[in-house]
């Protein structure tokens, strides 16, 4: 399997990279005096998910979903520790941060390293992403034959990719980069790869953020849903905490209500 490192494409202000050059950290809310506090990792430039905002706040779809368990969980206070995502994936399993919220699906690497959540909180269906300026849409990986696509490390789209090429050698060529939004519209429409992965309403986001033409193919590759990560050490009661705040969020309709301002959609899992 041929292995391409993509360098970052700097397209952000100064202002914005001042603020995600390094991880930090921000008080969901300021809870009981005598609550538990925990961290929660997540990501600070992973638009519409996690990122810091102009004032330098933690936001996004991930993060409003957090804060609304939190306000439910009196006994707990979180804080929010943002990284990229395979550091946070490395800072949940050194526990560093306790739980994370970062579009997470299930795989069986991390199913041996971390506690899953057991409710889902969106939908992740993956497509092949590509340029329609291009003339070429992918249904599937077979479609891909001797191109490059655009992958994340420790994403689970890299590894269903990489599942594929472990069953297909040399079918496609992975180009790995940073989960930067501006990055990866960049590399597609730049033709430095021909295709990456992601669900529509990311491919939608790209295009009304980018006024560009990405273009999904007509079937996902792949069916998911995104559930919260917890360290191994973690506290049973707090992950059942967690669990039952978050069933309860999702029966009240706040979820959906989440999904529809961020996202542009109901993208909540039945």
């Amino acid at each position: 399997m041929k292995k391409t490192i993509l360098g970052a494409i700097t397209l952000v202000t100064l202002l914005v990279l001042g603020a995600c050059g390094s991880s930090s950290a921000d008080t969901a809310s300021s809870g009981a005096s005598d609550a538990t506090e925990i961290k929660v990792g997540t990501g600070n430039e992973a638009l519409p998910y996690a990122y810091l905002d102009e004032n330098g706040e933690y936001d996004g779809y991930d993060v409003a979903v957090v804060k609304a368990i939190d306000e439910k969980l009196l006994d707990y206070t979180f804080t929010f520790e943002g990284a990229d995502f395979p550091t946070t994936l490395s800072n949940l399993e050194s526990n560093k941060v306790q739980m994370a919220a970062y579009e997470y699906e299930v795989n069986d690497e991390r199913k041996e390293k971390f506690v899953y959540g057991d409710v889902g909180y969106v939908v992740w269906d993956t497509y092949i992403v590509s340029d329609s300026d291009a003339g070429t849409v992918y249904d599937s990986f077979e479609d891909l034959a001797g191109k490059k696509v655009y992958v994340t490390t420790a994403t689970n789209q890299a590894a269903m990719a990489e599942a594929y090429l472990a069953e297909n050698p040399d079918a496609f060529e992975l180009v790995y980069g940073e989960y930067n939004n501006e990055q990866i519209v960049q590399a597609v429409t730049s033709g430095a790869v021909d295709a990456t992965l992601a669900p529509e309403y990311q491919v939608d986001n790209w295009n009304n953020s980018f006024s560009e033409n990405l273009e999904i193919g007509s079937e996902p590759v792949h069916n998911s849903d995104a559930y919260l990560l917890f360290n191994k050490e973690a506290d049973q009661d707090f992950i059942d905490a967690v669990n039952t705040a978050l069933e309860e969020l999702k029966a009240d309709g706040t979820i959906k209500e989440l999904s529809e301002k961020y996202l542009d959609g109901d993208y909540v899992p039945e």
